[in-house]
């Protein structure tokens, strides 16, 4: 759980309504293909990009908000203490386009765009709703500031508009959402954003890092219950794509920071043994009382790890930046033309 910055408000949960599935963005049979074999796998997996409806992008705006969760706060004050540090490392005066990656609600982005002057944005983003509200935040607060929006599902395939003749462009990928995946599975991602690069044009990559494992946990596990709605609400997402009948109250909310493999991982776990219709996914799936479904893991990283996952996809580390309390990083990369691997 890492994308998206909003203003802090106090959490009021939403009504169970859904309007945009995520998952609209994808063609149907290879979206349930994909549900299916998670489902049927061990351990039985929801990818974390179904979390992100219309609901689900709100939820998590008030996440983000929440005392417990302060990876969007850390994240956002360093990277305003050091806008104008990265800006002049991407290409400062040659900086022409800025790409960001899940842009959620671009509040964090804001430092970055005044640093650099008027560059065009290009937000991308699998939420209709979290790139609604990039146009209005930037609307209001850079209207001099061009900015492309693209509805995409950017764990695959997408398309960005041409790059501008002359200039650098650099592209974000922030709020530790890197952390969602495996190495080999995040390497592979950063190397197809490397391939809307140039050699020279840079990368500003997020991800949190290894802290109190207390501080971790509360952040997964807010004493409002925000995240467990959202945890759920992925069902609700799932039953809007595929027609199942997962019910949402027959689950519990269960997300344990694992300290030796430094994740939390997020579970739906049965309340009862239950027979869940799999609509257009087919057949039934069949969960004993306490059997869980992994919804997400959030990996927790050393400067040296990512680092290395930005070697590993084309780019040179360039610059390094931490907060001061240790519990976030941004890392920049340059892209260069030849991949050196692991």
């Amino acid at each position: 759980m890492s994308r998206r910055p909003m203003p802090r408000i106090r959490a009021k949960l939403l009504p169970e309504a859904i309007t945009t599935p995520a998952a609209e963005l994808v063609s149907l049979a290879p979206a349930l293909e994909q549900l299916r074999e998670g489902l049927g796998g061990r351990p039985r997996e929801i990818p974390c990009k179904y979390f992100y409806d219309d609901r689900g992008s709100a939820l998590f705006e008030q996440i983000t908000a929440l005392d417990e969760y302060y990876p969007t706060r850390t994240e956002r004050a360093l990277i305003a203490a050091q806008a104008g540090q990265i800006v002049e490392a991407a290409g400062g005066a040659q900086l022409c386009d800025i790409v960001e990656l899940g842009s959620g609600a671009a509040t964090k982005t804001l430092p970055l765009l005044t640093a650099a002057g008027t560059p065009r944005y290009v937000a991308v983003d699998i939420s209709a709703h979290a790139l609604g509200r990039t146009r209005e935040i930037i609307a209001q607060a850079r209207p001099d500031v061009t900015v492309e929006t693209v509805l995409a599902d950017y764990s695959r395939s997408y398309e960005l508009p041409g790059k501008p003749a002359q200039g650098r462009r650099l592209a974000l990928f922030l709020g530790g959402t890197i952390g969602n995946e495996e190495d080999a599975e995040a390497i592979e991602f950063l190397t197809r954003v490397r391939e809307h690069l140039e050699s020279g044009d840079t990368i500003l990559l997020g991800a949190n890092l290894v802290t109190d494992p207390a501080v971790i946990h509360l952040a997964y596990n807010d004493a409002q219950g925000v995240t467990a709605a959202f945890n759920r609400n992925v069902l609700i997402a799932i039953n809007a794509l595929a027609q199942s009948r997962f019910d949402p109250a027959d689950f519990d909310h269960h997300a344990p920071y694992d300290v030796e493999k430094r994740r939390i991982e997020m579970w739906l776990v049965a309340r009862r043994a239950l027979e869940v219709d799999l609509g257009r996914m087919g057949g039934t799936l069949r969960l004993s009382q306490g059997e869980g479904i992994r919804t997400e893991i959030s990996r927790r990283f050393r400067r040296d790890d990512v680092l290395r996952l930005l070697d590993a996809a084309g780019f040179t580390p360039d610059r390094w930046f931490e907060s001061p309390d240790g519990r976030f990083g941004l890392g920049l990369g340059r892209a260069r033309d030849a991949l050196r691997g692991l």
